[in-house]
């Protein structure tokens, strides 16, 4: 894959983090919003990484990956449930 070492750089990955901590010189709360940056930062240690004046926030999860499947099935279908004579949705 293109690019994947780069990705994959220990080397790298400590020099940006000796960076935010040299940078970082008041407290910040992060919220990641997407279930998929929480589970990345975890897996790969990135929390561990930050300066203890960094505190990230686990958010309520991006709509895609917190709406159950069947309610983003209802609002495919509310489009087709309009009736014009009538100017209602008709379930």
């Amino acid at each position: 894959m293109k690019f994947l070492d780069e990705y994959r750089d220990g080397a790298l990955a400590q020099k940006l983090a000796a960076e935010i901590h040299r940078i970082t010189t008041k407290p910040w709360t992060i919220m990641e919003v997407c279930g998929g940056q929480t589970h990345a930062i975890v897996k790969f240690g990135i929390d561990e990484l930050l300066p203890k004046e960094i505190r990230l926030i686990h958010g309520p999860g991006c709509p895609v990956c917190v709406t159950p499947l069947e309610m983003i099935d209802k609002a495919l279908d509310f489009p087709a449930q309009w009736d014009p004579k009538l100017g209602i949705h008709v379930t």
